[in-house]
């Protein structure tokens, strides 16, 4: 739905003001854009609720009263940020840059846009006094890049009745990805579960002039390296086929015969080392497998010391039907006896069905926003709000529309938590106007 282009640089100019506030978690300290947000809301006469886990871990919660004839609808967007190292990048990842269409600072996709576009939506169905069946919820949440716990998890446990709703709408889903020419809009129906687990391996300190078999690092490190990304067998799952196969429709012939054989686990490596796409390849075999990534490295405290421990942190993330029990089952099966593995936290994996009215309205809007998009529904390799809100009985689909220009072409999943961050102005335009039809026709019908 076409909105004014006042309405439109309005929420630009929001977004800017979002990516502005340095929310790098840790340590978060959300508060600052939560304010942002909440004076914006309040200009238009809504009452947004500020509540925090600890000082400064600030989420915001706002509804837009509708007349309750049906259940509640959700948008939600997590205000902290993951690291930027500003060296690295064109411009500040903090200065909310404008060049040459595109606005660039750390949460311009991950997902500061997604706060801008929800708390706008709100704010222009109360200007226009829309008569709504359901309430509109809006919640900003912290902490999501370090688990949730300070965010939608608090929330949930504790403040239940401010966010239970029927639907939410949040990360990650409706960006466009293209493959084969095709223009593809992913809308998240299921993401992987977490394990973050810690590998430790003991030994005998000595003195570092005479190398000992038995060094703890060296040991370590031998287990470390058959953690490769095909190490764990593959899994084919009802959400990952979902996917391939909506891909695999929208393809060239050749696509279309080849695409469903990723399903097949002998096959699914060759095909996969041969796709073009790097980050496709990655993202694709991450979705057919539970994953084991060694991401922390501890051992020892002088160089002359062998010593007697060496321990690694590895980020687990487990399919849809899997558990924490059967990826430790994997691990040890490719590290052997020698590495003790210790869960240092869990969260279990979430499959929502896309054969709802809600995804069906999703589909139009993708359609509506690029007359050339083909939507499909998708399964992330990672995690995020939708975990700790389904346990309310929420149904959640990651839907934050972007429009992506065909030139140049930008990789979305190469900009989330990478160098230069950033997302087309024309395409946040068009996602808010994508959203806003959506809330809109959902909350009138």
């Amino acid at each position: 739905m076409a909105l004014s282009p006042e309405a439109e640089d309005e929420a630009v100019e929001l977004l800017r003001a979002l990516i502005r506030v340095d929310t790098t978690n840790p340590p978060g300290l959300e508060r600052a854009a939560a304010e942002v947000l909440a004076d914006s809301l309040a200009k238009d006469g809504l009452e947004p609720k500020l509540v925090q886990a600890a000082k400064d871990r600030t989420s915001l919660v706002a509804r837009l009263k509708g007349k309750g004839t049906k259940p509640p609808l959700l948008l939600t967007a997590h205000l902290d940020v993951v690291p930027a190292e500003a060296s690295r990048w064109k411009h500040g990842p903090f200065s909310a840059t404008l060049d040459d269409g595109w606005i660039y600072g750390r949460g311009a996709v991950d997902m500061k846009n997604m706060a801008a576009m929800s708390a706008m939506v709100l704010k222009l169905l109360r200007r226009e006094k829309v008569t709504l069946e359901r309430d509109l919820i809006f919640a900003a949440v912290a902490d999501e890049e370090a688990g949730c716990a300070l965010g939608s998890k608090f929330l949930v446990d504790d403040y239940p009745e401010l966010v239970r709703a029927e639907y939410a709408l949040g990360e990650v889903g409706g960006f466009t990805q293209e493959m084969s020419g095709r223009r593809l809009y992913p809308i998240q129906c299921a993401q992987k579960g977490v394990v973050w687990l810690k590998a430790r391996v003991e030994g005998v300190p000595g003195h570092g002039s005479m190398p000992r078999d038995d060094n703890p690092v060296v040991r370590l490190a031998a287990a470390l390296a058959k953690l490769t990304p095909t190490a764990l067998p593959a899994h084919a799952t009802r959400a990952a086929e979902r996917f391939i196969r909506g891909m695999a429709a929208a393809q060239p012939l050749l696509g279309r015969l080849l695409m469903p054989l990723l399903l097949k686990p002998a096959l699914a490596e060759t095909l996969l080392a041969r796709l073009p796409d790097r980050g496709a390849a990655r993202a694709l075999g991450a979705i057919l497998r539970n994953t084991a990534t060694p991401t922390v490295l501890r051992a020892g405290s002088k160089t002359n010391v062998i010593p007697s421990f060496a321990e690694a942190e590895i980020d687990g993330r487990t399919l849809p039907g899997q558990t924490v029990e059967a990826l430790l089952r994997e691990l040890r099966a490719v590290l052997g006896d020698d590495v003790h593995l210790e869960v240092l936290h869990a969260a279990d994996p979430v499959e929502v069905s896309p054969e709802t009215p809600m995804f069906a309205a999703l589909a139009r809007a993708v359609r509506e926003m690029d007359p050339e998009g083909v939507p499909v529904p998708y399964v992330i390799p990672g995690f995020n709000d939708a975990g700790p809100f389904s346990r309310l009985g929420t149904t959640f689909y990651g839907f934050a529309p972007i429009c992506f220009p065909r030139t140049p072409k930008v990789s979305f999943a190469e900009l989330y938590h990478g160098d230069d961050e950033r997302i087309p102005v024309d395409g946040f335009k068009r996602g808010l106007g994508a959203l806003y039809s959506t809330v809109r026709g959902w909350c009138t019908a």
